[in-house]
């Protein structure tokens, strides 16, 4: 935490924005899965729209990493990265509902993990950019939300309140998991020469 009382900083911060960019890059890889797989052109655009999104915050949180001095982690989240394709692959092998179901708990992860650290206290800049993130991500799932509703996913059904139960489970367990890598990247940043304390 900054003196300031403005969120982290030093290793704290690179490690928080180096974990946005591994869930951003986890994002990209589960939307090319599901965009050559859905059947339906209007969704197919919406999808690579979003895919734009994900792939405009790579390169801020990229840009805020490199002008903290840290160095911006290329790759997805090991291993719920892997974890999070065959959850989309699995999607992928029914219609396009079932990928959507899948996609929808992917992005459920992405969208909480963004308003939880857009709602936390960050120096302007990155405050900036995680809010108009966590936005975007707001968007996205709501728009799954929507045509999933539209194909039979009410609340109140049976289907429903399983696929939000998995999507809970999913989110979870992907959280203790990259919360536990942040902490390590948060001791590697700390002991890499010239890293930032």
């Amino acid at each position: 935490m900054t003196e300031s009382g403005m969120g982290p900083s030093g290793a704290e911060q690179i490690a928080l924005l180096n974990d946005l960019l591994a869930l951003d890059h986890d994002a990209v890889q589960a939307y090319s899965i599901a965009i050559g797989r859905i059947s339906n052109a209007e969704y197919r655009e919406t999808l690579a729209g979003f895919r734009g999104d994900h792939q405009r915050h790579i390169t801020q949180l990229t840009g805020l990493i490199q002008d903290r001095g840290g160095v911006p982690v290329q790759m997805p989240h090991l291993p719920t990265g892997h974890f999070k394709l065959a959850v989309q692959a699995l999607g992928a092998a029914g219609d396009d509902r079932a990928l959507l179901m899948a996609f929808k708990a992917n992005e459920r992860q992405v969208r909480d993990k963004y308003r939880r650290h857009a709602d936390d206290p960050h120096e302007p800049a990155v405050a900036t950019i995680l809010r108009a993130a966590a936005r975007d991500e707001e968007a996205h799932y709501a728009w799954v939300e929507g045509v999933l509703e539209g194909m039979g996913l009410e609340p109140g059904s049976l289907l429903k309140t399983v696929q939000d139960a998995a999507e809970t489970a999913h989110a979870t367990t992907a959280d203790a998991i990259e919360s536990a890598g942040r902490r390590v990247a948060e001791a590697v940043e700390r002991l890499r020469p010239g890293g930032t304390r």
